[in-house]
């Protein structure tokens, strides 16, 4: 099918319109900066490079940041803003090469996409440069990144940026830096995470809260943050059980279907950690949304329609690299461990992994 470009006509120096930074520029990261593109009247968006050579790579896919549909369509957009971290200072595009004087200016809206091991290390690059007045939105797998970010770079909860929780479902493939295909269309699942120390923003007065279900390709929805972390346990319960056994047996996702009752105790422990969870105890029918029966069918759905993928963790496994099993199985143990419900088969699987990838 015909491609399509549009020009963000933005500049580093534009003021005049909301500015949105993304840290990590995956494929997750990347479909986030393109979404922004589609939104009406789009903010100014600054493409955060951790590494020079993500420079060059923009500049060969023709300064643009690209996607193919899942009909065929490709979709380029022009316009962003570059920024490149070097010799411990950032610096804009341009600046990069010379001696040109760091960024330093406060960061208002940031949309964070590296992988949940990265997170306090990617955000401790930028802490002078964000404010209680930022709003940090945190699109990755797994839970408890937000815990050691505040316990690392923002001990004192009136001096920490807003913070909003994001969940995502979409199936999205890197083809290479910048140049991503839409796999498959679903949701993203957005909250506001409270803060009592400080007066809560109203879902109408964040920028990102209001502005990214406007973009028709993200299909983003605001929720209560109750509501929203619910959808996270959820889908980290699937990622829970698909991907530490695909990772230590390297296999596709088909394979889990050989193992129910490995499936049935993991989801079984995950059940009782949610449902003894005191910030949700509040909650109407958390006991049938998180029964076993039900999180086993979400489970068989998800894997069903899955069943060729090869997960991340798999891939990671492959190449060497660490995994996010610290922050997937390793939340459940210590959510367990915090309300006294056993995992000794999540913990199980946490050493596994850990071991493995030492070795």
């Amino acid at each position: 099918m015909p491609g399509y470009i549009r020009h963000l006509s933005g500049t580093h120096g534009d003021t005049s319109r909301p500015r949105v930074h993304v840290l990590g520029l995956g494929s997750i990261g990347t479909f986030a900066a393109h979404s922004l593109s589609e939104i009406p009247n789009p903010p100014s968006v600054t493409l955060l490079c951790h590494r020079t050579s993500l420079l060059d790579a923009y500049r060969d896919n023709g300064s643009q940041v690209s996607l193919e549909t899942r009909e065929g369509q490709r979709l380029d957009y022009k316009g962003h803003d570059l920024e490149v971290f070097r010799g411990g200072h950032w610096y804009s595009g341009a600046e990069a090469a010379n001696d040109g004087s760091p960024e330093a200016g406060t960061i208002k809206n940031l949309i964070v996409a590296v992988k949940a091991t990265q997170t306090a290390a990617a955000l401790e690059q930028l802490k002078h440069r964000l404010s209680p007045q930022s709003t940090i939105l945190f699109l990755q797998n797994g839970c408890g990144m937000i815990d050691r970010v505040n316990a690392q770079l923002f001990p004192h909860p009136t001096e920490r940026p807003k913070y909003i929780v994001g969940v995502i479902s979409h199936g999205v493939t890197l083809r290479k830096s910048f140049d991503i295909i839409h796999t498959g269309f679903a949701a993203t699942s957005l909250g506001l995470v409270p803060n009592p120390d400080v007066g809560q923003e109203t879902l109408e007065s964040n920028y990102l809260l209001g502005a990214l279900p406007l973009s028709p390709r993200l299909n983003a929805t605001a929720y209560d943050y109750t509501d929203v972390f619910q959808i996270q346990l959820e889908k980290l319960a699937v990622n829970a059980f698909c991907n530490p056994l695909c990772a230590l047996n390297d296999a596709e996702n088909g394979f889990l279907f050989t193992i129910p009752e490995t499936q049935r105790a993991i989801l079984q422990e995950i059940s009782n950690v949610v449902c003894s969870l005191p910030e949700l105890q509040h909650v109407e029918n958390l006991r049938d949304r998180f029964a076993v029966d039900r999180l086993e069918a979400t489970v068989n759905a998800i894997i069903d329609k899955t069943f060729h993928t090869t997960c991340s963790m798999v891939w990671d496994m492959r190449a060497g690299r660490e995994t996010e099993i610290e922050f997937i199985n390793g939340y459940w143990v210590k959510r367990g461990k915090e309300v006294g419900v056993p995992t000794p088969i999540n913990g199980e699987l946490v050493a596994k992994i850990t071991t493995r990838n030492q070795s």
